[in-house]
């Protein structure tokens, strides 16, 4: 019994220091944050962020894929809500899942941005293939609850790579919308062709990416069976 309780109090110390890094990336630059500031902020000992995360890249990429994996799975809650999911109400789902990215979860495609160049750099591979495999496999579950509600519409692996696309088109403008700013600070207000309104420009693109999508796709079908 003493084993089960000491068990979840380590799941609540590593969650409470996952929150605390989040609240503190909310405000400031990936950069600028310190593992001597997060433990401050969680009201440990900079030496027990270590037993839980090998390095700060690690504990951001945790934050990333378990985040991802939540997301993943309310979603899933809320399509099985569904009855039948048409190729519009499939994208008209993707551009509410896109502005609720961007405006719900702005930290985490934050994160996201800077998975490949920054944390990769230091985090631990293992426990990253490990949650990377538990997200792929949401992932997939997701894209096969969408192929039934749909009717097979696309199949599991279509939907699946959809999310992948979204995710690009997110990071992609996110990237390109702080040419007006430098470390968070607004730098310059004479840039008006630089400036992108994020959650707009990305409901756009996922628009038009899953119009052409599915035009392709009809065409294709339509050559094949001509």
């Amino acid at each position: 019994m003493t084993n089960i309780h000491t068990t979840q109090q380590k799941q609540e110390k590593r969650q409470l220091i996952m929150q605390v890094a989040m609240q503190l990336f909310a405000k400031q630059s990936y950069m600028q944050i310190t593992m001597k500031q997060i433990a401050a902020a969680a009201g440990v000992a900079k030496g027990t962020i270590f037993n839980y995360f090998t390095s700060k890249e690690d504990l951001f990429m945790s934050i990333l894929l378990e985040k991802y994996c939540s997301f993943f799975n309310k979603i899933m809650t809320n399509i099985n809500q569904e009855p039948i999911i048409t190729r519009q109400d499939f994208t008209n789902l993707m551009i509410g899942w896109t502005h609720e990215l961007i405006t719900d979860h702005a930290e985490l495609v934050r994160l996201n941005a800077i998975r490949g160049p920054i944390l990769e750099g230091k985090a631990n591979m293992v426990e990253t293939i490990k949650w990377r495999d538990q997200l792929y496999v949401i992932s997939s579950e997701l894209g096969k609850l969408l192929e039934e509600k749909s009717q097979h519409l696309l199949t599991q692996g279509q939907f699946s790579h959809l999310f992948i696309i979204q995710s690009g088109i997110i990071s992609g403008l996110m990237n390109m919308s702080a040419l007006t700013s430098f470390n968070h600070q607004q730098v310059a207000l004479t840039y008006p062709d630089f400036t992108i309104d994020l959650t707009r420009e990305a409901e756009q693109q996922i628009r038009y990416y899953l119009n052409g999508f599915f035009e392709e796709k009809e065409h294709h079908e339509a050559s094949t069976n001509s």
